[in-house]
């Protein structure tokens, strides 16, 4: 086993590059107690991921399988560089999972990074309690310093802010911000919404001093799965009521495109755009390996 005198860990939740792959992300998700409480999770996940797998897929191909890996390689690469330190890529549903990191490496400090900008018990406590589940199964003991949530940082807003900019044209747009849903039954006991609320008040605060000036600013929730009520308003609803104007979308719940920001914004959501009547719709990358938010994390890595 290698050691490690310390590392960073870029937590998120991993993507499908292949028809099997999806498979793996749709049974490790629906058996985590954080996405269902129930214990009947353990004869969904299989039922679920069988049945759902290979219809998603179809949908996967329009964008060549999820660009999560490829966005979260140059990261670790520019990352590593900025502050010398040694970065890993860490996943909740498909490898490379914490498990794996801790079979191979054997650490005495850590730093978890959550590439989530809001706290939910779905997806920032997920991912750092499966971090300590595989620590204790490898018997390991690292000092560990957690980082997040930072929805609120100065600099990651500036690269919010950077990413707008590039879709920006003029102000006859209204600019909505899609986070992803989550069932109001979690909710109710989560922080999220509530700082996804106070985030949209900070970024609306910044736009007109970039000189950013659009018709509406809005908030809506998109990635509703099931019958259960999730939280309101939707994407698909939010963009009914702006038939005939011109749209920018900024995909607030995410640090990394993935399949949601590729697939569902940017093919599925324009499709439902033309069908509407939207006059223009645009969808932003978020931060990815971007100069400025590989400033942001090297400032946080430094403490």
């Amino acid at each position: 086993m290698k050691g490690e005198a310390r590392g960073v860990l870029l937590l998120n939740m991993g993507g499908a590059r292949s028809e099997q792959e999806l498979w793996s992300f749709l049974f490790n998700m629906f058996s985590d107690k954080r996405i269902i409480c129930s214990p009947v999770r353990y004869l969904l996940a299989p039922l679920i991921s069988t049945l759902r797998y290979k219809k998603i897929w179809r949908k996967y191909e329009l964008i060549g399988g999820s660009r999560i890996y490829e966005h979260t390689g140059r990261l670790v690469e520019k990352l590593q560089q900025r502050t010398g330190e040694a970065v890993f890529p860490v996943m909740r549903y498909t490898h490379p999972l914490a498990a794996d990191l801790f079979a191979e490496r054997q650490f005495d400090e850590l730093i978890l990074i959550p590439l989530y900008p809001h706290y939910s018990s779905t997806t920032t406590q997920s991912s750092v309690e499966d971090v300590y589940l595989a620590l204790r199964a490898h018997g390991q003991q690292p000092e560990v310093r957690e980082i997040g949530p930072y929805f609120d940082d100065p600099l990651f807003n500036a690269s919010i802010i950077e990413r707008i900019r590039e879709q920006y044209q003029d102000h006859g747009y209204h600019l909505v911000f899609s986070a992803h849903g989550l069932p109001q039954k979690i909710a109710a006991h989560d922080p999220y919404e509530g700082q996804i609320n106070e985030h949209v008040t900070i970024l609306k605060a910044l736009l007109p001093d970039a000189g950013l000036d659009f018709k509406g600013v809005h908030l809506a929730y998109q990635s509703k799965v099931g019958p259960m009520r999730w939280l309101e308003p939707s994407l698909e609803t939010t963009l009914k009521g702006l038939a005939g104007e011109k749209v920018i979308v900024y995909p607030l719940s995410f640090t990394i495109d993935n399949s949601e920001t590729d697939l569902e914004l940017a093919i599925e959501y324009k499709e439902l755009a033309r069908t509407i009547g939207l006059r223009d719709y645009r969808v932003c990358q978020v931060q990815n390996d971007s100069d400025l938010f590989v400033e942001f994390l090297a400032a946080r890595i430094a403490g």
